[in-house]
């Protein structure tokens, strides 16, 4: 009885080393690894592992000649803590990794995560070797993490590009895209800009409301239209200023700029098609567009003591235009900067005459930038309305919002 208990014993176990063999080699369960010692997974292999995951990554990148990945150390800790006091990491969400990323950094513009579990190593390389999002040009970065489930191993790994905060020293040094974040709605959203000759109205993508006016001038360099200003100061012709009506004193001015000014094309003095020129600039070259022209005359106006604004909109006749208004008391001119008749006082049009034709969209001065949410038959009659008119709200800094 003993002899065939034993008998059997040794059947069963048999048997059963033949099916571990069968699932070991099956690669169904490591049953190696079930009485094999646990590697720990501490911050060597971390290393290690992100290593070996870059150079299984950009041999693949290099074969298609894609720029290589490199390593992001701040995000790479950040995810490494991320993953580690996270209760289930294998349960991982990929919306969850991407909202907790951009929460964190708001240029991260470009994303990419894979969650992979295996009880190998090289399984894990491998497929993350593998992964199509890898040898995507729009990534730059690998950052990896590695934990354990029980005697399985996990990995999340996030390719990325990190945008640097839109400045406008950075973007006449090298151009490129930035992220910003909006002053009306604090949300944070990718632009880009480069070199080159086009006014820009910069808008959130959220709301829809300005936020600024870019422009170049004549050197290239890329300047907001407040920075166009040079405080600018005439002699007025009609003597001192408490012998002449406020009226008088416009036409006065205004008439200076028209007679020393021609009207000149950007193509005309540049090789680009859209520069702008600065109040001094405009008035020592005695010629300019309507841009320059109406920069110089509102300059010109404030200097003087008066409430002027440039405004950028659209004219009935010309199409996309600039040309300034000025307010006297509660009464406000439209002042058409590129006349090149004589200026009298049959010159001046009050702005609701006017509207019709000058439909304002932005309006700046020395300080501010005027942005309207109002219905055009509204702020097309009134450029000083606090109510229609705001002025956008300095930038705030990026403070844990997400990126769209």
């Amino acid at each position: 009885m003993v002899r065939s208990l034993t008998c059997f014993g040794g059947l069963a176990l048999v048997a059963a080393t033949a099916i571990l063999a069968g699932l070991q080699l099956s690669e169904r369960i490591d049953v190696l690894g079930l009485f094999g010692p646990v590697e720990p997974v501490d911050e060597a292999y971390q290393r290690g592992f992100r290593s070996d995951a870059m150079v299984r990554i950009n041999r693949v990148r290099d074969s298609f000649d894609v720029e290589l990945v490199r390593g992001d150390e701040e995000l790479q800790a950040y995810l490494r803590s991320f993953v580690g006091s996270h209760p289930d990491p294998g349960d991982l969400e990929l919306e969850e990794i991407f909202s907790m990323l951009q929460t964190e950094f708001p240029g991260a513009q470009y994303l990419a995560a894979n969650l992979v579990v295996s009880p190998d190593r090289e399984e894990l390389l491998r497929q993350l070797g593998a992964w199509s999002a890898a040898a995507n040009p729009e990534f730059d970065s690998i950052t990896t993490s590695v934990f354990r489930q029980n005697r399985r191993l996990g990995a999340l790994g996030v390719v990325s590009r990190r945008l640097p905060e839109f400045s406008l020293a950075q973007a006449n040094q090298k151009g490129g895209r930035f992220y910003n974040t909006c002053p009306h709605c604090d949300e944070v959203h990718a632009l880009e800009l480069g070199g080159g000759s086009s006014t820009l109205i910069l808008s959130c993508p959220y709301c829809d409301r300005p936020f600024d006016v870019l422009a170049a001038d004549t050197s290239g360099r890329i300047r907001r239209a407040t920075e166009f200003f040079d405080h600018v100061a005439l002699a007025e012709p009609t003597g001192p200023e408490n012998r002449a009506a406020p009226e008088e004193r416009i036409v006065g001015l205004w008439g200076l700029v028209a007679d020393r000014c021609d009207y000149e094309i950007d193509q005309d003095h540049s090789e680009v098609r859209e520069v702008w020129k600065s109040s001094r600039e405009t008035w020592e070259e005695k010629a300019g567009d309507c841009e320059d022209t109406s920069i110089l005359l509102a300059d010109v106006l404030i200097s003087a003591g008066f409430d002027a604004r440039v405004a950028i909109g659209w004219n009935g006749n010309i199409g996309q235009h600039a040309w300034v208004v000025v307010r006297v008391g509660e009464t406000q001119y439209v002042l058409e900067s590129t006349l090149q008749n004589e200026i009298d006082s049959d010159s001046l049009a009050k702005v609701d005459e006017a509207s019709a034709f000058y439909q304002p969209e932005q309006l700046f001065d020395r300080g501010r930038l005027y942005y309207t949410t109002a219905r055009p038959e509204k702020f097309g009659v009134d450029y000083f309305s606090d109510d229609l008119w705001k002025p956008v709200p300095s930038a705030p800094k990026a403070r844990g919002l997400t990126l769209r």
